[in-house]
């Protein structure tokens, strides 16, 4: 009698380790392709993350170009538009002398920040 309870006890005892075995590696799949999902949504969380940041920068240093030639008596900043694209300023407008113009990239320049600046200003004079 012992040995036929046994016999179905062994093989209920193998049924039930061959579906945990089956479990596990399909939880560990569930796991690895969670894993990799949120790999994934992270780096484009990052890329996201960096161009707003460079946008950010990018108006940043519009403003803070402006807020010098705010600042400055020699420069008009009315006068002068800015645009800043990849840390990059183009200076439009127009000035009333080229010591204007002179001073209004020297001031671009000195912001931290800004990799060039291309003046597309005219004197007025000329």
């Amino acid at each position: 009698m012992s040995r036929l309870v046994a016999v179905p006890i062994v093989l209920l005892a193998l049924w039930l380790s061959v579906g945990c075995a089956s479990a596990r590696r399909s939880g560990s799949a569930a796991k690895d392709a969670t894993v990799a999902a949120g790999r994934e949504v992270g780096d484009k969380t990052e890329d996201v993350a960096e161009k707003v940041g460079e946008k950010t920068t990018d108006a940043t240093i519009t403003a803070a170009v402006k807020m010098k030639f705010a600042a400055d008596k020699t420069v008009d900043a009315l006068k002068i538009d800015v645009d800043t694209k990849d840390n990059l300023v183009t200076l439009t407008g127009t000035v009333k002398t080229k010591a204007e113009a002179d001073k209004a990239v020297a001031l671009a320049k000195s912001v931290e920040g800004v990799k060039g600046v291309t003046p597309q200003l005219t004197i007025k004079n000329q």
